[in-house]
């Protein structure tokens, strides 16, 4: 596969990973963690292990011949990210939508680039190339702070509450954006670290492509764990559990699957075109992941009335994020050709 394609299939993985939560729109009265666990279900345990099974001849041989370190790392970088996005909805709740998601991307997005930048490829860092990866990722960061401004000018200009939907201390919801930012980037460390678990799929008659199926299923596997969790406690601690029994919900449980359809294929094809790149693949392409993820979920935010009745000039700020994160991906663009 050419790089060009791999860079194509990142960005088609992000657009599904954009598209996904449009499911959350529709599924009332279910509350957000009746779906959100069925999301999971699909998303994080069933699918990955359908698609790790149909494509690994062996997996029990994937597991017995795999570093116990490298196995363990993958399966714990899981739940490492499950945590993250638990922390996400607590952040963002304390302080707003905007600045909230602004904090948790860029964290994600650097963190998740410049981890395997300076363990994998240290030499880099200080060469052109490397440079050049760095100017591209503080770009997106750029990207993201215009498009989070946007959306907290669109709350004014309609009238909506700006404060955070949780009172707390700044501090507090600044330390738990950071944190999940942090955690949510180790979906792509399981990813750039997962060589020897990948060798070992392919030692177990997987070719190499689909041998990150198995990585896959491991490190979901982790995030599942702790997704179930805590959609556990909330049905517990909001008795919604009976949502699941309500009459005219069984096309819930569909929307449920196509959610976890979208984002779980969407990593794949991530996956695959960051591996069609090579040992910098997890570098360039997480962010460029990243950056088609905000950009389509932003298009759909448009396409389904959100911005609606918003001021020119937060539609303005806007425009402005999309196009340093487009000039972002076209330098990330330029450092893979170096």
């Amino acid at each position: 596969m050419s790089e060009w394609m791999g860079f194509v299939l990142i960005v088609l993985g992000g657009a599904m990973q954009g598209t996904y939560y449009l499911g959350l729109k529709y599924v009332e009265p279910w509350k957000w963690e009746n779906i959100w666990s069925v999301y999971a279900v699909f998303s994080l345990l069933l699918l990955p292990v359908a698609l790790a099974a149909a494509t690994v001849p062996s997996l029990r041989q994937v597991f017995t011949q795999s570093p116990s370190a490298a196995l363990w790392g993958v399966f714990l970088y899981g739940i490492g990210w499950g945590i993250g996005s638990t922390l996400s909805g607590l952040g963002v709740a304390r302080l707003g939508l905007a600045m909230g998601v602004a904090i948790l991307l860029g964290v994600t997005a650097a963190i998740g680039s410049f981890v395997p930048l300076i363990v994998k490829t240290p030499g880099l860092v200080l060469q052109p190339k490397g440079m050049m990866i760095i100017v591209s990722v503080v770009t997106l960061l750029v990207g993201v702070l215009l498009i989070a401004v946007a959306g907290k000018k669109r709350e004014v200009s309609q009238g909506g509450a700006v404060k955070a939907v949780i009172p707390g201390s700044f501090a507090t919801g600044l330390v738990i954006c950071v944190l999940s930012g942090i955690f949510s980037s180790m979906l792509n460390l399981a990813f750039a670290f997962s060589k020897p678990v990948a060798d070992a799929a392919v030692g177990a008659g997987a070719s190499s492509s689909a041998a990150l199926n198995a990585v896959w299923m491991i490190a979901l596997g982790g995030g599942f764990l702790a997704n179930a969790v805590y959609t556990s406690y909330l049905m517990t601690r909001n008795k919604t559990w009976k949502n699941f029994a309500l009459p005219q919900t069984g096309v819930f449980w569909l929307i449920g699957l196509v959610m976890g359809a979208l984002w779980y294929f969407g990593v794949v094809l991530y996956g695959r075109g960051a591996a069609s790149m090579g040992e910098i693949g997890s570098v360039i392409g997480w962010p460029v992941f990243l950056a088609a993820m905000i950009v389509f979920s932003s298009i759909w935010g448009f396409a389904t009335g959100e911005w609606k009745g918003s001021s020119p000039q937060a539609k303005r700020f806007m425009a402005s994020g999309f196009v340093v994160l487009m000039l972002a991906c076209a330098l990330l663009g330029v450092a893979n050709r170096m």
